[in-house]
């Protein structure tokens, strides 16, 4: 048996299985097909795909089931409070390499870091501990303060738009607030 001919099918076999490409000797991995596979891919700036009044009925909305069941002192408080921090984004500037993301909201807000590691912000006296993750449909921001976590969930969608995925959690909530807006290039 000639084990040497074995050993590039069986290196091949185990690489599928376990959801690696093999690259075949002598070829380079990289290039465009790799760019359109990795985190770059959600490099741009994005726009809110539908009207301003549409976005902020869809935060409205989120808002209001939120809070729904909050004693009547404690609702318009945590409405006014969930309200400052969900304002419509009508532009999200992406900047993802294979170990950095940069993201940049309506020119003013900049979140950047290493992947999977968490660094500091500060915005407003605040400060707001980030990480970026990247997953293989999705880039996923955290945040969490001391009042609770926010989780950014920026997916490709199948015609070219991203869809923003938006959960916050505070243990005095009554539900998380969660809520969808979709972007385009």
């Amino acid at each position: 048996m000639k084990t040497h001919r074995l050993v590039p099918v069986l290196f091949a076999v185990g690489a599928l299985a376990l959801g690696v490409a093999p690259v075949a000797l002598g070829q380079e991995s990289g290039g465009a097909a790799a760019a359109q596979s990795g985190p770059e891919r959600f490099n741009g700036t994005w726009r809110f795909a539908g009207s301003a009044s549409q976005g902020r009925q869809t935060i409205e909305r989120a808002i209001t089931r939120a809070v729904d069941g909050m004693n009547f002192i404690t609702q318009p408080i945590a409405t006014g409070r969930l309200r400052d921090k969900n304002p419509l984004v009508q532009r999200i500037e992406i900047q993802l390499t294979a170990t950095n993301a940069r993201v940049v909201f309506d020119g003013s807000r900049t979140y950047r870091g290493a992947l999977n590691q968490w660094t500091n912000h500060t915005f407003d006296g605040e400060t707001i501990r980030v990480q970026f993750l990247h997953r293989t449909d999705a880039i996923v921001q955290m945040f969490r303060t001391d009042g609770g976590t926010r989780r950014n969930v920026y997916r490709l969608l199948p015609d070219g738009r991203l869809r923003l995925e938006v959960t916050v959690h505070a243990g005095s909530l009554p539900r998380d607030l969660t809520y969808q807006l979709t972007y385009r290039r």
